[in-house]
Parts: structure tokens; sequence; C-alpha cells
């Protein structure tokens, strides 16, 4: 089945679970708090229901349902008014004085001589400069990211991406019996808005959001354009966009001239380095399970790491995030998964084959379990790194 890229559009504020409980008895969360975006699993479903919809499907059908659940569905990006942003990058400490200089792995001979608690075999990261860093922006646009993939410094400050701010709505819990607030049950629910309009020096500007995600349809079939997405069953519209190139990102070919000659990227002693586009799932935590199984020509693996050995030798990893939902099939929370959050950067040496062929899984998921894979998590960005000098 072809590919095409789907834009959804919040036609409300949204509102997506960051996994805390969340009631209205005593000693509970009365705070419901909202991710800035959905996770992929969130997402694909919401498509695959419009896409299912539109198709007919039968929803008591058990193999129907089957097959709609394996339905490839690679996402989310954010867009900011038609402009692709991507998460910060963990390997960047960013200094409002200095830009973001970079964090680098320092060469075992140097590592050597002190000691750290790191993970045997992992190597301590060095900044290129002593900076006081500050906070860094959630986002940054495409023209940053691909200069920092190719391994060259930010220009200056980077460009920030402004997230969908957040709106807080305070409620009250209804005493049914009475048709009147019940005392003491008030609770707050956060939403992000995706359509804001500024006012900078006496000026207006209109900031909107849409969400992207590629998906594997056949031929002829649109999605249902009106959907619901997150918490609360908020509405958004759904279209198909014409072309793959113009409304996705492909592999720069910048990027690609720089794994272009196996032998020129070993001459350069450079390393091959994974920033993670939207969290991932990995068997084995923090710490991708696909490695062991590396250039070993195994299947099931993500795209083109089969024909490439790879050596995990640093990464910058987030704070675990929590991955749950309700089973409406089961009619209980569903078991909770712990994620590495989007942003999160691998370091890797390659012992053996083609280093290009890790752009096969541009943009895709790299995700250890195949399911995972087609919820989107884990989608990549790569680029090259070097050692600290």
């Amino acid at each position: 089945m072809p590919e095409k890229v789907l834009e959804l559009t919040p036609l409300a504020p949204l509102h997506f679970g960051d996994g805390r409980p969340f009631a209205l008895s005593e000693g509970d969360e009365t705070h419901a708090r909202s991710l800035v975006l959905p996770l992929p699993h969130t997402l694909a479903n919401t498509v695959r229901t419009q896409v299912a919809l539109a198709s007919g499907v039968d929803f008591r059908s058990a193999a129907a349902l089957r097959q709609l659940h394996g339905v490839p569905v690679y996402g989310p990006l954010l867009f900011q008014n038609d402009k692709p942003l991507f998460p910060s990058p963990l390997d960047a400490l960013f200094s409002p004085e200095r830009g973001a200089p970079r964090l680098q792995p320092l060469r075992p001979w140097k590592a050597g001589k002190g000691r750290t608690d790191l993970p045997e075999g992992l190597l301590p990261l060095r900044p290129q400069q002593a900076v006081k860093a500050g906070s860094a922006p959630a986002f940054w646009q495409r023209e940053d990211i691909r200069h920092w993939l190719n391994d060259g410094r930010a220009p200056g400050r980077p460009s920030s991406g402004r997230e969908p701010p957040e709106e807080v709505r305070t409620r009250v819990r209804i005493d049914t019996e009475r048709g009147a607030a019940a005392e003491g049950m008030l609770y707050s629910v956060a939403y992000r808005s995706y359509e804001i309009l500024d006012k900078k020096d006496k000026a207006y500007t209109f900031r909107f959001y849409t969400l992207r995600a590629r998906a594997r349809i056949e031929d002829g079939i649109e999605p249902q354009p009106l959907g619901f997405l997150g918490g609360e069953r908020r509405p958004v519209h759904l279209r198909a966009l014409e072309g793959l190139s113009n409304n996705w990102w492909d592999a720069p070919e910048e990027i690609r001239d720089l794994f272009a000659s196996a032998d020129a990227f070993l001459k350069a002693d450079k390393l091959v380095r994974l920033v993670l586009a939207t969290p991932a799932l990995f068997e084995d935590g923090w710490r991708p399970g696909w490695l062991e199984k590396s250039g070993s020509g195994a299947k099931h693996l993500p795209r083109g790491l089969s024909k490439v050995k790879l050596r995990l030798v640093a990464a910058a990893v987030g704070r675990r995030q929590p991955v749950s939902g309700w089973s409406l099939r089961e009619n209980r929370p569903k078991p909770v998964r712990w994620a590495v959050p989007a942003g999160s950067v691998y370091f890797f040496e390659v012992e053996d084959g083609d280093p290009a062929a890790v752009l096969e899984s541009w943009l895709r998921p790299v995700s250890d379990l195949e399911q995972d894979r087609k919820d989107g998590f884990g989608l990549a960005l790569w680029g090259v790194g070097s050692y600290a000098d």
C-alpha cells in the first residue's frame, strides 16, 4: 500500500494525559496535566479509526480489528504555520550567551583517567566549552536541527520553536442528587491551545499548530475528516496531503553525503548519532535491544539496522516517560510501560557494514517491537558526531 501524509488540525484545545492518576477522591491528584503532544499510539489509533470509518470496516469483526491495528502510522510531528518543529536534542547545552554548545563523548583513553558510575562500556559526555546552562527551548526549527545533525554548531542561539501554550480550566464536581456543586470538589484540567494570537509591539501575529503523521493507506481511501483525539474526545480535522517529500522531511542531501562513503566516514573518525523525534520503547529500558543483532542480517529489525553493526559508546537520555491507556477490549487500564523521551541522543561506533544503511530508517521508527514501530514509537533522525578533543 502507498504511504500518505495526514494532517490533523485541532478544532479545540486538546488534552493528553501524562499517565498520572487523576480522581476526585480525597488524597488523589486534582489537577489533570497535559502533555504537549499525544503519544504516538494515541495518534496512530485516531488515524486508524478514521481510515476504518472511511473504509467501512466492521468493528465487530476481530479479524478486521487485528488487520486495522497493524496499519503503520508514523508520528506525530508538530508543525507551526506549516513549518516542522523537532524536540530539542539533549546533547545540546542551551546558553543564552553562547548558543548551544555540544556535548561530545570523551575519547576512551581520556575517559579512562577518571571514574564514573556509567554502565560498562559507556563514555561520559563533555561540553565543547564551559557554559552556564539555561532553560532549553522545547522545540527547534528544521534548519537548526539539520545543521546540528551535520556535526556543526547551532548558529548562535537556535531558533526557538514555541510549543502550544497551556490553558488551565478550573471545574467543579456536580452533586447529582442536589444538582449543585459538590462542596470542596474543585479540580482543574490543562489543555494545549493550537491556535494563538500573539501581540508584540502593537502588531498581531497568528500562530497555528497542526500534527502530521505518515500512514500506509490504500489508494482511493480518504480518512473520515472529522475525528476525535486525546482526553475528552476533542475534535480534530483530518486530511491527506498531496506529495510525501513536500509535506514530510526526507534525509537532507548534505547528511546523505556524509554517509556516502563508508571508508571516508571511518577515516574521519566519525560517530553515528541518533536523535529521537518521538518517544521510543526498548526492551532493555533506555538501551536499544536491537544493538546486539545489528549488522547480523536478522529479520524484524528496524529498517537498515540489519546491514550495519553498531556499538553504543555514549548517550544523553532524558527521564523515562510512562505509556499507558485504557484497554477497551479488557475494560481496564493497560499496564504501564516506560519510554525513552523524544530528544534523547545516542552515539555509535561503526564496527562493520555501510553506515549509510541507517538512513533507511530516517524519520521511521527504531523501537524494538514491530507493533511499537507500527504505532510510531521512536522516529529517528540520523546524523554524525565526533569525540571531544
